[in-house]
């Protein structure tokens, strides 16, 4: 199947978290307001330093991370070519199983 390149605006709320987990495709984020926090560690710590409003990234494709933001709404626009997907590394923490 052929991918297509796809555009997402993901808005947070305040203090908003991701667990542990990873994505079928490489991926391009940009935070177009607010702050985001972005690891690769086996455990979720936010360490580090906030990204914010105008930082770029790239997340390679199956590479696990977790996320949170500041404690402001923060707004992120996600392309990826699709389609698109998530994997949980931990399977319990997949809330579309709950």
């Amino acid at each position: 199947m052929r991918g297509r390149r796809l555009s997402r605006k993901r808005q947070g709320s305040y203090e908003y978290s991701w667990v542990r987990h990873g994505h079928p495709y490489d991926e391009v984020v940009t935070v177009l307001t607010g702050s985001y926090g972005n690891y690769f560690g086996e455990k979720f710590e936010p360490k580090g330093q906030l990204m914010k409003t105008g930082s770029l990234f790239v997340l390679p494709a199956n590479h696990p991370h977790y996320t949170w933001t500041g404690e402001e709404e923060t707004i992120l626009q996600l392309q990826f070519m699709g389609p698109g997907g998530v994997e949980f590394i931990d399977p319990a923490d997949d809330p579309r199983k709950k």
